[in-house]
């Protein structure tokens, strides 16, 4: 019993001794642990420094792109204000020069019909539906359409099932076949029925404002077409007025001026043309006779055709 117990002890003795060297290694790579903790303490502190500097870059840069854009329009005022200035000197030197003033303010009364006429036009087309109102209701009227089609189609399926499960016995393939169509088909005919009441109203409605729309504008097509026609030689008189001012380099009036300068940019000259064709054609007719303010006075209530106008041009003007 002795040898066996010394023999024990001897083996408790060695796998003590082996746990005391797996505690030491561990111990040793505790301390690892330990001084790489250390360092990725260090690292963070390191990333957090750098992510503090990227802020305060940032927010430099967000001062120095603010700085920017103060500087950027500052400089645009201050070469509107110069080009004012140097589009004044202008104007007293050709003035001195003895130049022509252009008048481009008297209107023949033909012009005044011809605006009548345009306007009259305009007012007429605004009472008929637009494409985009057609559109919508031209697709009010087909899902209704299709509803019916769909209902239909599906009741003929039931019609087809209903005659195999007259003429097959019970036990044939094509008896439980055309039971499964049958309700199928019948269900979906229902659905479809369904939908096509829901969908009656606003179709019928459709139709109706369709229909009425195309009796206004068969009947009057003839006024929108002369409106159109109006319109187009109005512009084309007003632009020769223009251009015959531009070529003989005569002095346009302060209202012209100040909205788009002395004379034509040397380019998108057509741009300008067509600006000004507009801005005349407006003043036309609505008889603005303002010599200072191009557009005149601001519109003291709504009108749909005028207020759009004014604020198309008004917006048009601002990058002159």
């Amino acid at each position: 019993m002795s040898d066996d117990y010394s023999y024990q002890v001897t083996r408790l003795e060695s796998r003590t001794g082996s746990v005391e060297n797996e505690l030491f290694s561990l111990r040793s790579k505790l301390g690892d642990v330990d001084d790489l903790d250390d360092e990725l303490r260090r690292i963070r502190s390191e990333i957090g420094s750098v992510e503090d500097d990227v802020s305060s870059v940032r927010s430099d840069l967000s001062e120095l792109d603010d700085d920017v854009r103060g500087h950027i329009h500052d400089t645009e005022q201050a070469l509107k204000r110069l080009t004012g200035r140097v589009q004044a000197l202008e104007a007293h030197l050709l003035a001195a020069q003895g130049a022509p003033q252009a008048d481009l303010d008297t209107i023949d009364p033909e012009w005044k019909k011809l605006a009548r006429t345009a306007t009259h036009g305009w007012h007429v087309r605004s009472g008929l539906l637009s494409d985009h109102q057609r559109d919508a209701h031209r697709r009010q009227v087909l899902h209704y359409e299709g509803a019916l089609e769909e209902r239909d189609e599906h009741r003929s399926k039931v019609i087809e099932a209903a005659g195999i499960l007259a003429s097959t016995p019970h036990g044939a393939p094509e008896f439980k076949q055309a039971v499964m169509d049958f309700g199928t088909s019948r269900s979906l005919a229902e659905s479809h029925e369904q939908r096509a009441r829901h969908l009656a109203g606003p179709a019928k409605t459709a139709q109706a404002a369709l229909a009425q729309d195309d009796v206004l504008r068969q009947a009057k097509t003839s006024l929108i077409d002369q409106g159109d026609k109006a319109q187009k030689k109005l512009e084309w008189l007003l632009r020769g007025r223009l251009a015959e001012a531009v070529s003989r380099r005569a002095l346009l009036p302060m209202w012209f001026v100040t909205v788009l300068g002395p004379v034509p940019p040397a380019d998108k000259t057509q741009e300008w043309m067509d600006l000004a064709t507009q801005v005349m054609l407006y003043r036309v007719t609505y008889e603005v006779t303002d010599q200072v303010v191009a557009l005149g006075p601001e519109l003291a209530e709504y009108a749909a055709r005028r207020t759009a106008w004014h604020k198309e041009l008004t917006r048009a003007l601002r990058r002159w």
